[in-house]
């Protein structure tokens, strides 16, 4: 009997609501005492001279992973798949949105989550702690989680997590973190067969500091170590006036993390935008997740490299639209959406087909991410970030990147 078997026994189950997709209707067989050798490795292989950005290799469920890396976010049941489009070596998909709905649960649990989604390259599985936050749910119950990763079978599960909320009084996110630490102590005693990725959120330094040395009391050496709760303090959400300086913050954030693991493998949640991208491999972030690939094509948005968002044509709502110098970057664009068609042609297929702006937008992050790389070996990234965050607070942001690194 699993625990979500004795859990609807139990007089405990009260305290713990459960997902409408839940787990229960499911028959699990799992044997939590078969051994289990771990072989997830983490090596840097060359540290930039420009900024903090490093190159190497993470070993995740004998899937090499080259770095920094970029975990493409895909929605469960959503359209299209970019990896029949596109090399996508790694993605990530979220607990929560598989829990949505009993189907999707079933389904992943008898497949399993590769070939559910008929994709071979790394999969990560995010705990759905943001997702979770917004119902503002504290009492989801993390055996829970640990069961669907068990049965579920991706390469990296993430400790089930409770972000903070820049809105919300100090008191009520520590509670948050004294709720995320519990979590991580349970699900590293009954971890199984996936290997976790602890995350650490903080607000202000000295609470930052005391949440790496949290994670060190549970886990001494992690491999790989998440930071969370920066999204709302990059594009300025409610509550993030109390910081003096939100963009600074969230880099001082990061360095601190770095500087307490230097040698694990850092991932930065949500922070995977077009711009905000560069940013976080220029600080020395060793791997992000995005969903705007996506999200950006439902909003009728096209990416293009170091150019903000734009209609590919004008949509008469005062939005911005394509320039002529733009079309002709668009022009050169490789991607399937875009390949082998004149740029007319291009221009109303992306306007008129969101799949076609989707794949668009995740072959323009793909390549961006492998530039990034190639800019690295090649020592010249400094010139190459610059360009991309040309204007704006990023680029702001990115002077500062540069002072503390001139400083260092």
């Amino acid at each position: 009997m699993t625990h979500l078997q004795s859990l609807m026994q139990s007089k405990k189950s009260e305290s713990y609501p459960i997902p409408d997709g839940d787990l229960l209707s499911y028959n699990f067989d799992l044997n939590y005492l078969e051994q289990y050798h771990s072989n997830l490795n983490f090596n840097i292989h060359y540290n930039d001279k420009e900024l903090f950005s490093r190159r190497g290799e993470a070993l995740i469920n004998n899937r090499k992973i080259q770095t920094p890396a970029l975990w493409l976010g895909h929605v469960m049941g959503g359209r299209p798949h970019p990896w029949k489009f596109l090399d996508i070596k790694t993605i990530i998909v979220n607990a929560a949105d598989i829990l949505r709905t009993k189907s999707n649960t079933n389904s992943i649990c008898e497949n399993g989550i590769h070939k559910h989604l008929d994709f071979n390259g790394a999969i990560l599985m995010d705990s759905g702690g943001f997702l979770f936050q917004k119902k503002d749910d504290l009492d989801i119950d993390p055996l829970l989680i640990i069961d669907l990763y068990e049965k579920s079978k991706p390469d990296l599960g993430v400790i089930l997590d409770h972000p903070f909320n820049p809105s919300e009084t100090n008191k009520a996110n520590q509670k948050r973190w004294k709720k995320t630490l519990e979590n991580t102590k349970i699900m590293v005693k009954n971890k199984g067969k996936v290997d976790l990725m602890p995350v650490v959120h903080g607000y202000n330094p000295k609470e930052l500091k005391k949440a790496c040395d949290d994670i060190k009391k549970i886990i001494p050496e992690p491999t790989m170590v998440g930071i969370g709760s920066l999204v709302p303090l990059l594009f300025r959400t409610n509550g993030t006036k109390r910081f003096k300086d939100p963009i600074k913050f969230v880099i001082d954030a990061i360095r601190i993390v770095q500087e307490e693991f230097p040698n694990s493998f850092l991932h930065a949640f949500g922070i995977g935008s077009s711009k905000t991208m560069h940013l976080m491999y220029s600080l020395g972030v060793d791997s992000l997740d995005s969903t705007s690939w996506r999200l950006k094509a439902a909003y009728g948005v096209i990416q293009l490299p170091g150019v903000a968002d734009r209609h590919p044509l004008s949509r008469n709502n005062g939005r911005s639209f394509l320039n002529e110098k733009e079309k002709k970057l668009l022009n050169k664009c490789q991607c399937p959406s875009c390949k082998n068609l004149s740029i007319n042609k291009r221009l109303n297929t992306l306007n008129d087909q969101f799949s076609a702006r989707a794949i668009h937008n995740a072959h323009v992050f793909l390549t961006e991410q492998k530039k990034f790389q190639d800019k690295i070996k090649n020592g010249k990234t400094k010139d190459f970030t610059q360009k991309r965050l040309n204007s704006g607070i990023f680029l702001k942001a990115f002077k500062y990147i540069l002072e503390k690194k001139e400083f260092n």
